[in-house]
């Protein structure tokens, strides 16, 4: 192991960002829900318990923390751990579908010190509504419901985002939506890629984008952000190292920027709404590595043993085209949670621009559909 490998050994492992599920239950049942969430689960954290997560959390270093689900506006005390976070100096994000957000709530979310609302929006209205199903009585357009929650956010004065899921059915969209939220004043527009997780596993075939695409995506988020109709966050499992990588790493920053690895467990953290850990709040339960009810969150932190796919990584172990990489001592195998659940493991990652780019020149192409077809499933997802 060296330095350059060892993510540890050079950047300061503190939990600035946080993403908190604090309920598992939702109001929706949407087609490529990672999470698969539905109903409260039984054995969600308490209010007196969720009050001393944010106590632990501020005291970590944790600056940023977004509150999701789930549907975070489903659980009642949803105000109570948001105000508990601002007043020990936090900033908040409520990340949500969009449905329960009305002038009520936007005065309840200022009142918390609430200072950002992101809302999903998956495409225009028939692409929106076609895979956010489920929607409660009433409801019957959960697409327009997320523009009013936007409009609303911009009135109330709270930092807006829309988040955009990239599946097949919204592929040819995104500049017309760029176009809409500019519209709509939207601060910032974080695009990502579906991840065949949860829901989504019975459903890639005909919402999952193929590796051959993405470099038909790469195109379109240069070409969007070269129009700055609206800041762009590029999602970290959209990459990496292919002809835009410095535009699209560097979109919503005041310096060049390439990737530089996935960095769960190192910057940010994830929690489950009954307290279990994780580096990312996409990484499947495989990647848990304890619980804030049996052992202190300061304490689970503090022990870099517990996330060792970044803490301990060791290039020797990457696999594929991956391993044969010139970049895979600094990118090792992107989004982690990506190439687990493609591949199975996560040092083989077929959903890579350079990668893409080979296959589309016909070379290589065996190592995409060879890595796709061998999906395992590893003893562990530790090194």
């Amino acid at each position: 192991m060296t330095d350059a490998v060892n993510l540890a050994s050079w950047v300061d492992r503190v939990p600035v960002t946080a993403f908190w599920e604090i309920t598992d239950e939702c109001n929706l049942r949407c087609i490529h829900c990672w999470a698969d969430d539905g109903r409260a689960a039984a054995d969600e954290l308490t209010t007196a318990e969720a009050m001393d997560v944010a106590d632990q959390l501020a005291a970590a270093g944790c600056r940023r923390v977004y509150l999701t689900g789930g549907e975070p506006l489903m659980r009642p005390d949803w105000p109570q751990i948001a105000d508990r976070l601002r007043q020990r100096g936090v900033d908040v994000t409520l990340i949500t579908n969009g449905i329960r957000v009305n002038e009520t709530v936007l005065a309840t979310l200022r009142e918390a010190g609430v200072a950002g609302l992101s809302v999903s929006v998956d495409g225009p209205q028939e692409v929106h509504d076609a895979i956010r199903v489920g929607a409660p009585r009433g409801v019957r357009s959960v697409y327009v419901r997320a523009l009013r929650a936007i409009e609303l956010g911009k009135r109330g004065g709270l930092r807006v985002t829309a988040i955009t899921q990239v599946h097949r059915g919204n592929l040819r969209e995104l500049d017309a939506m760029g176009e809409l939220f500019a519209e709509l004043g939207v601060d910032v527009w974080q695009i990502q890629l579906c991840r065949p997780l949860g829901r989504l596993v019975h459903h890639r075939g005909r919402y999952l984008l193929e590796p051959r695409q993405l470099p038909e995506l790469e195109t379109t988020l240069g070409r969007l952000i070269d129009r700055k109709l609206v800041s762009i966050t590029v999602a970290d499992n959209i990459g990496y190292y292919g002809r835009l990588e410095p535009k699209l790493r560097s979109s919503d920053q005041p310096v060049p920027r390439v990737w530089a690895g996935c960095l769960a467990g190192c910057r940010t953290v994830a929690l489950c709404a009954n307290g279990d850990v994780k580096g990312c709040p996409s990484h499947p339960r495989e990647f848990i590595v304890g619980n804030v009810r049996e052992t202190p969150f300061g304490t689970l932190w503090a022990d870099p043993g517990r996330f060792p796919y970044n803490t301990a990584f060791r290039e020797e172990l990457l696999e594929g085209a991956c391993a044969e990489c010139a970049y895979r001592r600094v990118c090792r195998a992107g989004c982690t949670s990506m190439a687990y659940c493609v591949t199975g493991t996560i040092y083989d990652n077929p959903f890579c621009l350079q990668r893409a780019t080979e296959v589309t020149t016909n070379r290589r192409r065996n190592i995409v559909d060879s890595a796709i077809s061998r999906r395992r499933k590893p003893a562990t997802a530790k090194p």
